[in-house]
């Protein structure tokens, strides 16, 4: 059997049980709607940082899973698969999710009450994440084709560039350049239902951030979700020392989730392919002024 056809025939296996969830859940509740927090990010942008905030939120629970455009074998998701997966959801729960832009996608989650949440960071560290994830994650599929590289350098640039269809020769994989990829979650940042946040504004000192900005910022997040906390009880519950150090590596200033990683990795070469590639995009997002980095 070939790997495609395999995890085709495994994704529909799947799609099965979160239909079979959903059609109990909507029995069990009238077919009344759910409410959700939908904790969005692009990739690698700081989910867990994100997440670990909502479920020490009162009143929203946990939920153990993701929701995804793509699958880790490479193949993209249907929308009915984010529909009943979403679906399957308890109600009240926090929604982890990495899902793009698209009206279809608004439609999936206007079929419930949904409050919008999305996380976005420097794309420099972001293309830093990436690689490293996909060349440790086995089960991803460009890890062979990253493994095929000699050194991280080759690897980043990867993550920087894109992997082109057939390369290496006959592959039939493929990755769009970083500011590419990112466009298709680019939508969010204007959506008038979500508040979108930036991961270095939500790390505070741990993460060798501002603790006035993370405060801040977690107030508006109250205020979106209709959270009434005061700013004592929010400096009390979610200042980054108050908060368990081990539930979360982005609060280890200085390790991979600190701000301003990339640094330590980029290369003149990787520098220059970023300018040309996503360096406006750096500049619209406010990580840089010019291109003079």
């Amino acid at each position: 059997m070939s790997y495609q056809l395999r995890n085709v025939l495994g994704l529909h296996a799947r799609d099965a049980v979160f239909l079979t969830r959903t059609l109990k859940a909507k029995a069990l509740s009238g077919n009344r709607p759910k409410n959700f927090v939908i904790c969005n990010s692009y990739p690698k942008s700081g989910t867990h940082l994100l997440y670990q905030i909502l479920y020490s939120t009162p009143g929203l629970k946990r939920w153990d899973d993701i929701i995804s455009v793509q699958a880790l074998c490479g193949i993209m998701n249907t929308p009915n698969h984010i529909r009943w997966k979403l679906g399957s959801a308890p109600n009240q729960s926090i929604v982890r999710s990495h899902l793009m832009h698209s009206q279809e996608i608004l439609d999936i989650l206007g079929e419930h009450h949904c409050k919008p949440l999305f996380i976005y960071r420097d794309l420099r560290d972001v293309a830093v994440s990436h690689a490293r994830w996909v060349t440790k994650e086995k089960r991803i599929f460009l890890h062979d084709i990253y493994q095929q590289q000699s050194n991280f350098d080759q690897q980043l640039m990867n993550s920087i560039v894109g992997v082109p269809v057939g390369s290496p020769f006959g592959s039939n994989l493929s990755q769009p350049n970083i500011a590419q990829d990112f466009s298709r979650w680019h939508g969010w940042l204007q959506d008038s239902q979500t508040l979108a946040v930036k991961f270095e504004d939500l790390v505070g000192e741990r993460g060798g951030g501002s603790e006035d900005k993370r405060l801040h910022l977690i107030g508006q997040i109250m205020d979106h979700l209709q959270v009434n906390l005061s700013s004592e009880e929010i400096k009390a519950k979610f200042g980054s020392y108050a908060m368990n150090p081990e539930e979360s590596h982005t609060f280890k200033k200085g390790g991979k989730g600190a701000i301003g990683g990339w640094q330590q990795y980029f290369k003149e070469d990787h520098k220059a392919e970023f300018k040309k590639i996503a360096g406006d995009l750096l500049i619209e997002l406010g990580y840089e002024t010019s291109l003079a980095w």
